[in-house]
Parts: structure tokens; C-alpha cells; sequence
């Protein structure tokens, strides 16, 4: 292949004329069929060559299915623990830093936890927004838990700290969880602080650190109390140098999703919901009922053979026969209500009849089980 000399119009076009002014009015240079086609600006891609990076990205999509799989199995901890529905989602990717910039993107004052995952030797830190962190304090304390205004910010006292450290020990179970994947670890907190700069995390501030990230919304059946809060987990690079190895994406994917569910329906199992039994409806008009006074009797147009309604949370969910069990109210569930059926269901005379009985076999069993049987109440 012969070599080829580059003209000076070449070079022009690719690194451009420092001395052809901008208005020049000479007449535009014609390309000969052998020059190449002018040249795009290259793409120009900034290093910094002090950036911190010590796990691949691989161990990375790790941490971040890990954290993921926190984010949902924590929000319904939570929520029983606020009454209140908890929204946790993971806000980013985490990502690795110094410490020190970790310190200088906190609050002050904030909410600090520190903790240790043994066999892993060094803490770790959990931070809580207060604008989080004081509203879950109220809750728990037996006050409306309700979102707070930013000049009422304040750092908690000794004795909210250890009040809030008793609700995060079910962030340390789930925590605990979604790292039995890759190692068996105990999370138990050892001391709260409030102002960053005594946190005291690692030895310099150059140290690398992982940071995970969390958006943290409160809402009611009203609406949204709280959005926007953030809560986030750091932990040194030292703490996971020794199982860097284990942190890879195959063997955790591969029974991440049975975990979540398992999580989940742990979590679910635990709230507890709403139960009514609705023995008779009906209507009266405003006038009669401007009227009623003390000691005046309500009749209802709900026959004794017609099954009570079951609700439970905001469903009708199963039709039920009235009744007592020692000197309780019981309902015994008869049938699912269908939700085409628009009359209530007609209870048989013949099982009220048996169930009444004191001498039917299914009582004797049932007593002998229970300690006391179920008989229908007839009025």
C-alpha cells in the first residue's frame, strides 16, 4: 500500500486555521475526491483521577439488588409499627464515596445510628432524616405522628433516641434478611448521634464508603403525610473487603424473588385489620330520630332467619349466624357472600334447630375441643 502525504487543506479541516479569521471573505476551497469527508469533533470524557472505586460493578448490582430487596420487606415492617402505610424505595444505584463526603452531605442535626454485623468486623451507620425520624418518635410515644414543619427540626433526647432504636430493630431484621443471601450477619446498634461530624466512621476521610439510598413517603387513607424523607445505610469499604468475593449477582438473583415473597407475607401476617359484624340494618327518618328519646325501643325490618354480614376492612366478605360461646357474642360463617347476591342469605331452620340443641353430637365435640359450644341466640 503506497503511502499517501497529507495537504495542507487536510490539515486544516481536521485540526482547523488558528489564523483564518471568522469573516473571511476569501472564496470557499474546493476538495479534491480524494479528501476525506470533514471530521466530527471528538467526544471528550473528563477523569478524575481521585475518584474512590474499590468493588466492580457486578459486586455493585449486588448491593443494589440486596438493598432493593430490603426496601420492599422494611415498608410493611414499618407500617405496623406506624399504623399507617410506608412507602421505602431505593433512590438510586449505590454508590461509592469518601467518607468524608458522606458526612458533608448530612443534616446538622440529623439522626445517626451506628451498628456492627458480626462476624464482620467495623460499624456501619444508618442516618434517618429527623424529618422522618421525629414524626416516628411521636407515633410511638402515643402522639399523631403527622409531618413537621422546618423550624420545629430539633435533635431528639437520649430518651427518643432509644425509643426510635427499638422501631429500627425491625430495619436491622430486615436488614439481616436480605444479607443472609451472602453472609449470615447479627446487626445490633451501639451508639446514636446526632451531629455528623462525631460519628467517627472510619479513620480518615479519604476512606471509601458505600452508600444505599432510600426515598421514604407516610400516607393515610386521606392522603400523603409525609414525602420525600430520606434514610440512608454506609458502610466502610474495610467492613466489606473480606467478602467481596461473595458479592456476586448470580447467586444472590437466583433466590431473591422467593425471599421477597416470603418477606412479604411474613410482614402481611402480622397486620392485624378491622372485623365487624353487622347484626341488622336499616333506615329512619330524620323526624323520628329528632325525636328519640331514653328508653325508646328500634324495631328492624331484619327477620331472625336472615344471616348477619361479616366485614372485614371495608369488604362484606362472609354472611354469618348470630349467636353466643360462654358470655361472648359469636358469628359462626355460614357461606362467602357473592357479590351479585343483593339479599341477605335465609338461614335454615333446621340447622338453627341443631345447633340449639345441647345434645347434638357436633357441640359435644366441639365443647369438649373448645371448652364451650356455640348456641344460637334466638330473641
Amino acid at each position: 500500500m503506497s503511502e499517501e502525504n497529507i495537504s495542507d487543506d487536510e490539515l486544516t479541516a481536521l485540526f482547523g486555521d488558528d489564523e483564518e479569521s471568522d469573516g473571511g471573505d476569501g472564496p470557499p476551497v474546493e476538495d479534491s475526491g480524494d479528501s476525506p469527508s470533514p471530521v466530527e469533533e471528538p467526544m471528550i470524557k473528563t477523569h478524575d483521577w481521585g475518584e474512590k472505586r474499590r468493588l466492580s460493578t457486578d459486586q455493585m448490582r449486588t448491593l443494589n439488588d440486596l438493598h432493593d430487596q430490603f426496601a420492599k420487606s422494611y415498608g410493611p415492617a414499618l407500617s405496623i409499627s406506624m399504623k399507617r402505610q410506608v412507602d421505602i424505595r431505593l433512590a438510586e444505584e449505590p454508590r461509592q464515596t469518601t467518607y468524608g463526603e458522606f458526612i458533608a452531605d448530612l443534616p446538622n442535626p440529623t439522626s445517626l445510628n451506628r451498628f456492627v454485623l458480626p462476624p464482620l468486623e467495623g460499624p456501619a451507620a444508618i442516618n434517618m432524616d429527623l424529618a422522618l425520624a421525629l414524626p416516628i418518635i411521636d407515633r410511638m410515644l402515643g402522639g399523631t405522628g403527622d409531618a413537621i414543619e422546618d423550624d420545629e427540626i430539633r435533635a431528639p433526647t437520649q430518651i427518643e433516641e432509644r425509643v426510635l432504636q427499638r422501631v429500627l430493630k425491625t430495619l436491622l431484621e430486615a436488614l439481616q434478611a436480605s444479607w443472609s443471601k451472602v453472609i449470615d450477619v447479627e446487626p445490633a446498634f451501639t451508639t446514636a448521634e446526632s451531629i455528623p461530624y462525631y460519628l467517627q466512621l472510619t479513620q480518615l476521610a479519604d476512606d471509601v464508603v458505600v452508600v444505599a439510598e432510600f426515598d421514604v413517603a407516610i400516607r393515610d387513607e386521606f392522603g400523603p403525610i409525609l414525602e420525600g424523607a430520606k434514610l440512608s445505610i454506609c458502610y466502610p469499604y474495610i467492613l466489606l473487603q473480606p467478602i467481596t468475593a461473595k458479592l456476586r449477582s448470580g447467586s444472590f438473583a437466583s433466590a431473591g424473588g422467593l425471599a421477597i415473597n416470603k418477606d412479604l407475607r411474613d410482614s402481611l401476617e402480622k397486620v392485624k385489620v378491622p372485623l365487624y359484624g353487622i347484626l341488622v340494618r336499616d333506615r329512619l327518618r330524620m323526624h323520628d330520630m329528632l325525636e328519640m328519646e331514653v328508653g325508646d325501643v328500634l324495631t328492624f325490618r331484619t327477620n331472625l332467619d336472615e344471616a348477619s354480614e361479616v366485614v372485614i376492612g371495608k369488604n362484606r366478605v362472609f354472611w354469618a349466624r348470630p349467636g353466643v360461646i360462654g358470655r361472648r357474642h359469636a358469628l359462626r360463617v355460614e357461606a362467602f357472600i357473592n357479590p351479585e347476591q343483593s339479599s341477605p342469605l335465609e338461614l335454615t331452620t333446621d340447622t338453627s334447630t341443631d345447633e340449639a340443641s345441647s345434645t347434638d353430637a357436633s357441640d359435644e365435640v366441639e365443647q369438649a375441643s373448645s371448652g364451650s359450644s356455640f348456641d344460637v341466640r334466638m330473641q
